[in-house]
């Protein structure tokens, strides 16, 4: 092998870890990260649906809250038939139940969008990867 195939093979392999597998990696982290997103709005859609279902979004309830390291303290919600959302940009605006469900239902559709993006991405850098490695074999 010559001094210039070495050189560009290692110009790629170079570029191949430092470069596409950076990026790999940071896609799968996102994708990582909006599938919890998507987990946490399933979750509190659940519970939403769970208060309607046995009214307890008219009649308020009793709960035990975690405050850190398993100490719970009992609180009394009078009044459950509003939720504050987070909006973004660390902003809560209060929804009635009803209208929260429409919000999670959007926000799980954009998160949805925002996954197959990404998943696209990971495939073409996957692909482009495999690509630089075939091109190594051929040189």
């Amino acid at each position: 092998m010559n001094p210039d195939q070495q050189q560009k093979i290692l110009k790629i392999e170079t570029f191949i870890n430092d470069v596409l597998k950076e990026d790999l990696a940071k896609l799968e982290k996102k994708l990582d990260d909006k599938n919890a997103d998507i987990a946490e709005f399933i979750q509190l859609k659940s519970i939403i649906e769970t208060l309607q279902s046995n009214e307890f979004d008219k009649n308020g309830f009793k709960t035990q809250v975690d405050i850190g390291q398993n100490f719970f303290i009992e609180a009394q919600v009078p009044d459950a038939s509003t939720i504050l959302l987070d909006v973004g940009l660390g902003h809560y605006v209060e929804f009635l139940l009803n209208d929260a469900i429409t919000i999670i239902n959007v926000r799980i559709k954009l998160l949805e969008q925002q996954i197959v993006h990404f998943r696209k991405q990971i495939a073409m850098t996957n692909s482009h990867i495999k690509l630089l490695l075939l091109t190594i074999q051929c040189l």
